[in-house]
Parts: C-alpha cells; structure tokens; sequence
C-alpha cells in the first residue's frame, strides 16, 4: 500500500486481512472507480452504522496497511474494542459488508489510462526477467492485450522467450526512440509471441545491447529525461491494456526514468499502476530494497510525482535451505505497506523453460507455478 498524497492528512492503519478479502476489495474499488483506501474507508462508516454484522472467516489473514481520513485508525480500534473483536475480524466484517452491498457493475464507471507496471529490484538473481515475463504471459493469458518491454541491455528475458536481441547498430531501439533519432515507427521493432495461449495479445519489445550506453547517453539529456521513456511509447500505449516492463539492474538513470513512467498520471486510481518488486528472503534483499526505495522517495520529491509500491514477490522460497529463509519470509509479510502479492518456490519449471527458450506458459501451463502467476495477474489486473 502505497503512501497516499500529502494533500490529504490520513493515518495507517495497520491490520490484518485474507488474501482473498484484499483481492475482491482491490477488484471491486477499481470496478466502481475509487481508490482502495477510499473504498475501505467506505467500508468502516457502513460497518459503525450497521451495529449487527454477522462474523466472517478471517483464516490465513496477512498483515495489511490502509491510509484512513485522520483520526480514522483510532476510532477503528475503539469500535472494534467496543464490539469484542479482533481488529482483523472487524476489518474482515466491514469489507465483506462493502462488497455484498456494492457488486460488480457491468462495466468500469471510470476510464483509466493503460495499465504500467515495471518489475525492478537493482540486485541480481532475484527472479525480474521471470517474474515479468510470467505476469505478461498470464495478463495475455485472461485476455488482455500486452507489452512487454525487455528494459535490461543484457537481454536475458528476451533470449529465455526465445528470441534475439537488437543489435547495438540497431537505428531503431527504444534508446533510440527516447532519444528522438529513430528513423522507423517503434512499432517495427516488437515481436508477436507465438503460443495459442496469447492469442496474439502479447508483444515483446526485446532488448538492444546498445541500452549498456543509457545512463551516459541519458546523462547529455538536459530537459525532460524523466519523460523520455513515455514519450517513446505515446505512438503505441493505446494498442495495448497493459504494459509491463522488465526493469534494468542498476540504480542509475534508467532506473529513475522507469519509475518515472509508472508514476501515477493524472485522474488514475491509487496502486493501479506502479512497481512490483521481487525479492529473496534473505537479509541481501531487504538491504536492495531499502537502496531501491530510497531512490524512488528522490526521484518523487525532485518530479513531484507519486509512485506507487504495488508489492512485493518473494521469489526462490525453499524451506528445505533452514528456518533462517522462513523468518525472513516472516519478516517481508509483517511489512504492510507494502504487502507481499505473491511467493513462489524454487521449483523446475522456471528453470526448464529458461532452458529451453520458451514462454513458461507454453512449456508448462499447468503447474504451480503458472498457477500462482495467474492469482497474481488477477489482482495486479484490478
């Protein structure tokens, strides 16, 4: 959960709630066109005015952060005082209050602009290339039309799908493009991704070796750098309903310029939008993470845009390497804000398909694996 804008004095609340109550709350808030803390503001004033609310299941609740109107988390905990519950079953009580009595309308009540989400943690090994393209391949999987952009010179998502990067005398990159010297339209340069499972809705746009160049040639860019990556795909956003973007490895400018075409544009709803973050569990991460998100608090300040944390994916979890990984497990789930989306095993297929050059969900579209990438999809979708 992300922190909200400063104009508007709110507090968090910390508590806990299902993984199931956090996805329909997310789906249900961006149906109907409200941001999720709004809407679970909504929740708790219908929840004090209803003073007979039956108990739900609140099994397998994780830890969750929502920013209330100021004095909001007070008067939560004094209620639920008052009422002798838990805070996580009146949490749970007011959000299944909120989504019997606001269903699903047949159609969004507010446009959006295209969905962007950027994959990125600078260290090394942690599961980005997979995780991007595992996410693109579900998205293109439920039907949605997808980009997905291989962000990183050393190509390494572009050869597991099964394909070549550009070469650096290439005139027509995305680095060219950002600089304003591409000759062709942009879109001769993406790659449809074979496999009946996409139906032709996901498009690669591979990486060129020239982009090890980036940060010295984005370092001549005096005005508007931070602009330079949306501006080279204004000709083409609107082909697609997402875009997802396969972070570079380093905290440099390329780095700033991907956060900044995440950032949340204006009219787009809270945490639509943003940076999933994948992650180990061990201490390494959680040292990247705080480098990572020092940079972002920067770049927000000097553009005076938001970004929103859209989560965290504990990536490689083996319970087998010893009870330190469960505790640093532990320790990424109790961080609320924000929360852990997904995690994922250290199982064979994510290494088979990389092996064998193939979109994971053509080599295997039927295992844990794929399983846990479409739930996550599901609710990055929202």
């Amino acid at each position: 959960m992300s922190t909200p804008d400063s104009a508007t004095a709110r507090e968090k609340l910390l508590v806990g709630l299902t993984p199931e109550m956090r996805l329909n709350l997310r789906i249900r808030a961006a149906e109907r066109g409200v941001d999720i803390q709004d809407a679970a503001a909504h929740a708790l004033a219908l929840w004090y005015d209803t003073p007979n609310v039956p108990a739900v299941d609140t099994g397998g609740a994780k830890s969750w952060g929502v920013f209330l109107p100021a004095g909001g988390p007070a008067r939560f905990e004094e209620e639920a005082k008052r009422r002798t519950l838990t805070k996580v079953q009146a949490m749970g009580q007011a959000v299944t209050n909120w989504l019997n009595l606001h269903p699903s309308p047949t159609q969004r009540l507010v446009s959006q602009p295209v969905k962007r989400i950027l994959v990125a943690l600078q260290k090394g090994g942690v599961g980005k290339s997979f995780l991007a393209a595992g996410v693109a391949q579900a998205f293109a999987e439920m039907g949605l039309r997808v980009l997905l952009i291989d962000y990183d010179p050393q190509g390494h998502m572009t050869r597991r799908m099964g394909y070549q990067s550009l070469s650096a005398d290439n005139d027509n990159s995305l680095l060219q493009h950002m600089l304003g010297k591409a000759r062709k339209h942009i879109r001769r340069i993406l790659i449809k991704v074979e496999g009946e499972r996409f139906g032709g809705r996901l498009d690669l746009l591979p990486a060129c070796t020239d982009a090890f160049l980036f940060d010295a040639v984005m370092s001549s860019v005096r005005h508007g750098r931070e602009e330079t990556l949306q501006r080279a795909l204004e000709p083409i956003e609107n082909d697609y309903d997402v875009v997802v973007i396969d972070g570079p490895p380093s905290l440099g400018l390329s780095m700033d310029i991907a956060m900044h075409y995440v950032h949340r544009r204006e009219g787009e709803l809270a945490e639509r939008s943003g940076i999933v973050m994948p992650v180990w569990a061990d201490t390494p991460s959680f040292e990247a993470y705080d480098l990572f998100n020092g940079q972002r608090h920067d770049l927000m300040r000097g553009t005076r845009v938001q970004i929103d944390e859209l989560g965290f994916v504990i990536n490689h979890f083996d319970t087998r390497r010893g009870a330190s990984p469960q505790r640093k497990k532990e320790e990424w789930e109790e961080r609320a804000a924000p929360g852990v989306l997904a995690v994922f095993g250290d199982l064979k297929e994510q290494r088979e398909a990389t092996d064998e050059h193939t979109p994971l969900f053509e080599y295997q579209p039927n295992c844990e694996l794929t399983d846990g990438l479409r739930g996550l999809a599901k609710e990055l979708a929202a």
